[in-house]
Order: structure tokens, then sequence, then C-alpha cells
């Protein structure tokens, strides 16, 4: 999406700044750009900010992107009658709209109204939480006024930014209206956090988050089962284990590592020090790092929201539900060879249900899948035809 070159000097109507990126968890969310790209952008497994400077949007710009979203809100409720959308009327009103950005920023506001029950608001992109206190109060609380049925505010916040802001700071962002903050955390390994570039330590997750929960903010961090590799993948679930015990987050989010298309990571890989392990090892990884977790020191959530994981189902609670995580893993690597392939190869091409689920898919696309399944059967070939797949997906 492109928007004015020098934001402040005009400003399309209807229009708000959007980002690229947001949690899965948000997809209903209305999108508040707060800064833009990443002030890090070092992560050698990220692609998204790398030709792109940081920049800190001006108070007075967010707010006036506030105000679009009040009164696309406004504009759009007046459709709303008699407890009913009158969806002739908001077709209408769309086809007025004359530029792209006008026709994504109404299609979110209408979107955040019906779908997400004007529930939540983002504020993006990478790293929110290095912004002034101050001002990020100032912008959390016109939210509120503006926006008074938003129920949850939330950000992405680097772990190492988390470390740095005091408990007091955490309690005024509170008091303020800040509800979650997502952190890529991607592993608690100091050899993996290394390896990968992220910019921060064990130590550092471990401060931050303690600072974020006990501020009563909800956390939510992400693991990235395979990222170290076959070299580091015992250390990548352990630490990780031991950082999700310390914290005890609200969620841990997986998001399974795929070596992605012209990223650094492949400068890793062709050094010879880091080897991508197959679809299955990071299954088995996951499967470690859940097992290893202390359940007698958390009660968050384990939740696989997104289409890269190969078993979407692996959800639960961390203090009741570890047991059954693991033993749905377990059915799955009992499968026959044939049958784990054939859910492989339907999940990579999109399958939103589990291996039990297959016979819900047309029978062609069940011939075409049992036919790879079949006929490829050289590993490393089968590897890459997953990976085909997978690498479209952030």
């Amino acid at each position: 999406m492109l928007f004015n070159e020098m934001e402040g000097d005009y400003m399309e109507q209807g229009v708000f700044q959007i980002g690229p990126i947001r949690p899965p968890s948000e997809a209903n969310s209305l999108l508040l750009r707060v800064t833009e790209n990443c002030p890090w952008n070092k992560c050698r497994f990220c692609k998204l900010y790398k030709k792109n400077d940081f920049h800190i949007r001006q108070v007075e710009d967010v707010k006036k992107d506030i105000d679009t979203m009040a009164e696309l809100r406004d504009r759009i409720l007046r459709h709303y009658k008699n407890d009913e959308w009158d969806i002739e009327s908001v077709n209408k009103e769309y086809q007025t709209l004359t530029s792209d950005d006008q026709r994504w920023c109404y299609q979110m506001v209408f979107r955040w109204l019906t779908e997400g029950d004007s529930n939540s608001i983002f504020l993006q992109d990478a790293n929110t939480m290095c912004l002034r206190v101050d001002w990020l109060t100032e912008i959390i609380r016109y939210v509120r006024v503006k926006l008074p049925e938003i129920k949850r505010v939330t950000s992405y916040g680097r772990a190492n930014t988390l470390a740095k802001i005091s408990t007091e700071d955490y309690k005024r962002l509170k008091e303020a209206g800040l509800d979650r903050i997502h952190s890529g955390y991607e592993s608690g390994s100091d050899k993996v956090l290394a390896l990968i570039e992220k910019g921060c330590t064990q130590e550092e997750q471990i401060i931050g988050g303690r600072k974020v929960r006990d501020a009563g903010i909800e956390l939510s961090i992400y693991f990235m089962p395979g990222v170290g590799g076959r070299e580091l993948s015992d250390d990548n679930a352990i630490e990780t284990a031991k950082v999700i015990s310390a914290v005890n987050p609200n969620f841990v989010r997986l998001r399974t590592f795929v070596l992605r298309t012209g990223s650094l990571m492949e400068e890793v890989r062709d050094s010879g020090h880091w080897t991508e392990g197959t679809d299955i090892e990071k299954l088995l990884e996951i499967r470690k790092m859940i097992s290893s977790i202390d359940s007698s020191k958390v009660n968050g959530k384990i939740t696989s929201d997104h289409i890269i994981n190969l078993l979407q189902e692996v959800n639960g609670d961390m203090d009741t539900d570890i047991p059954w995580m693991l033993e749905y893993i377990d059915s799955f690597l009992a499968l026959p060879k044939l049958e784990q392939r054939k859910y492989q190869m339907a999940r990579r091409m999109g399958f939103p249900l589990d291996w039990k689920q297959l016979w819900r898919m047309r029978e062609s696309d069940r011939l075409i899948i049992e036919d790879l399944a079949k006929n490829i059967v050289d590993e490393h070939e089968w590897e890459k035809k997953l990976h085909v797949y997978m690498d479209h997906y952030i």
C-alpha cells in the first residue's frame, strides 16, 4: 500500500496508514501504525523490513489516523439499522471510493465492526514499545476516547526493549489501556539467538517478560521450532522451555521455521554450520519443547495459530493439557509413513484440518496428494516439494 511520502502535508480523505504485518490473532483488529518498519532489522530469518528505514510517526499524525478510523466507523454504522446491516447500501458507498487506499481502510473498519465485534486495535509496526512512554500513553488514551468500544489494545515489542522499560512505566501503560504485548522471542537459547542475530539474550527475555506480567499486561511470545537447525535443535527446545517456565506468558504461539528464499539464513546454511531439519524433525522439536516445560510454574496457553505449523490442533493450557498435546503429537508420529506424508502434503497445500479429516477433501485433490506421497521417494526431493508451498507463508 502506498501512502503520501510527506506525511502531514496531505492526507487523503478516509485513509489511515497501515503497516505490512500483524499477528494472526489480530486478523479482525484495527491496525494503527505508530512506528514504521523495525529499529533492529538485523534478524537473519526476516525479510520484511530489510529495504526500509525505521521511523517514529509524530503523535499528532497518529491521532489524525485515529480520527479517520472513528469517522469511518460512524459513516459505516449509518448502514446498520434495525439490528442488521444494509449490505446493498454498504456496497453502494464502497463503489464511490476512488483509490485502493480508501477501499482498503473502509474494508478494515467494516471487518472490525462486523467480524471483530469492534473489539481490538493493534499498534504497528515491529516494535512500538520503543516509543517514549509519554507518547505511547498519549496515543493509547486517545484511542480509548475516540474508539471507546475497543476492549483490547495490543502491540509488538522486542525482548531487549521490554527488558529496558521500568516496572513503573509498564504500570502507566497498563493504566492508559495497553492490554497485551506480542514479542517474537523465537528461541530461548543464547546460542540460537546469536546465530539468527536476534539482538537479545535469554536473560533479557526473562527480565522483560516478568516485568510485563507483573504489571498485569498480557504477554504473547513466539517460538520458532527449527530455527536452530539440526545442530541446535535440542538446545532450542530445552532453553525455550526454560524461558517459558520462568516467565509464565499468557500465550506461547508456535511459528515453525522455514528457510525463506532470499533471507540471510541462506548465508548461515551455506557456511556449513547450520542444517535445516525436516518437517517431522521440527515437529519432534515442538514435542521436546512442550515436554520440557515445568507445568507447575505456568498457566498460560500454547497455541498453533498459523498455517506454517504442521499440527494446528496442538493447543492447550500449559498447566493441565501438556499430556494431551504430547499424546496428540505421538498419535500422528505413530501413523504409517504414507499416511503422515499424505497429511503433510495436504497441510502444506493449505488444508486447514487435521489428518483425521482428509476425507473432507475433494476426491481429485486426495488422489493428487496420494500420488505425490507415494511417488516422491527421495527424502530430499520430498522436503523440497513441501518447501515450495511453505516458502510463500510469512
